[in-house]
């Protein structure tokens, strides 16, 4: 019998994320990537701004309380979900940039190459989301797990404490293999 745990759904949006990314191919897991750390910062920085000038808005709290929404941090978690969310497909879809990656090795090597950037968006993504879903900024860096929405997924799932704790790595190791893969880069420009 199957038992079901957030180690579990951890692991089966890691899966489904990188086999996204064989099905799209380097260039725009890339893409994925970079789109990515476009949307953290649109989602951080919209996110400021809402709280602060909406959800400090008497107004505006007696509008959402009047529409049956009482639970304000809820709102500020889902607005950056979604913005977040939203930001990465659109820049992903519909993004004014390309990426002309000249790592143009088949085989095994390709495969691997586009494995790890595969499982390095995955990590950006998770990790993001999941410190969104606890309350924090990913660019501040400030992280009080005690009080917050994720505590108790965090003291059960060892894979939530693991992304949750390391996100400076999954925030960082993506670039820094975008960048040592950009020195064997033999395209021309």
């Amino acid at each position: 019998m199957l038992n079901l745990s957030w180690d579990l759904f951890v692991v089966v949006i890691f899966a489904v994320i990188v086999a996204y990314s064989f099905i799209i191919g380097k260039e725009n897991t890339l893409k994925v990537i970079i789109g990515s750390y476009i949307a953290i910062l649109t989602a951080d920085g919209l996110g400021n701004l809402f709280q602060e000038y909406l959800l400090g808005s008497s107004d505006f709290v007696a509008f959402m309380r009047f529409m049956g929404i009482t639970g304000l941090d809820h709102t500020m978690l889902l607005f950056k979900i979604i913005v977040f969310i939203g930001a990465i497909v659109i820049l992903t879809i519909k993004g004014g940039f390309e990426i002309r990656n000249g790592l143009n090795m088949g085989g095994i090597i390709g495969l691997i190459i586009n494995l790890v950037f595969g499982f390095l968006s995955a990590g950006l993504v998770i990790s993001t989301l999941l410190i969104y879903v606890s309350g924090a900024s990913f660019v501040e860096g400030a992280l009080n797990i005690a009080n917050n929405t994720l505590s108790v997924a965090y003291q059960d799932s060892s894979m939530i404490r693991l992304m949750i704790d390391n996100y400076n790595f999954w925030f960082a190791l993506p670039a820094v293999a975008f960048l040592v893969t950009s020195l064997f880069n033999d395209s021309e420009a």
